[in-house]
């Protein structure tokens, strides 16, 4: 099948997910957010759903350059603009690699990650880079691969546009 049918496939299972979660505790907004790699050699999307009850579901596709998952261990990593770890998406993901990719994949109810319902919420963390002091630039979310430690591409998590 075509992997972009595939993935949207996905996204409409995880909209009917999210519009029958149960509303009894409905205190989040429903936000959906995503980040799009398209440079580092790196080509993919993620999307993150958050429910009203605070719990995210996290899809996705990479289509080209995660190479020889055999050799590099990959691990995926929402971090802030400082590089601090805010969560660690790599066993929550159980990526099946295919040929310079992966399979589309789709994680279970993550019921400790939070897009923006609290304090803790990922798209929430601002942190200041010291030398952009004088701007007092908010910074923003970078979903993160990571190879054996080092960082092989990163891209920014962005609330989407209704």
């Amino acid at each position: 099948m075509n992997a972009k049918f595939i993935f949207i496939l996905s996204i409409v299972i995880l909209s009917i997910i999210l519009s029958a979660d149960g509303h009894e505790n409905a205190t989040c907004p429903c936000t959906v957010a995503k980040s799009t790699f398209n440079s580092s050699g790196v080509i993919g999307e993620v999307v993150f759903a958050q429910n009203t009850c605070g719990s995210t579901i996290v899809t996705g596709l990479f289509s080209d350059g995660l190479v020889d998952p055999e050799k590099n261990c990959y691990n995926f990593l929402i971090v802030d603009d400082c590089g601090k770890v805010l969560y660690n998406l790599t066993s929550a993901l159980d990526v099946k690699y295919r040929k310079d990719g992966t399979l589309p994949f789709s994680t279970t109810r993550l019921d400790d990650l939070n897009l923006n319902c609290d304090s803790d919420g990922v798209l929430l963390a601002v942190t200041y880079k010291k030398r952009y002091h004088k701007r007092q630039g908010a910074g923003m979310p970078y979903l993160e691969i990571r190879n054996s430690g080092d960082v092989s591409a990163q891209a920014p998590i962005g609330e989407m546009e209704e």
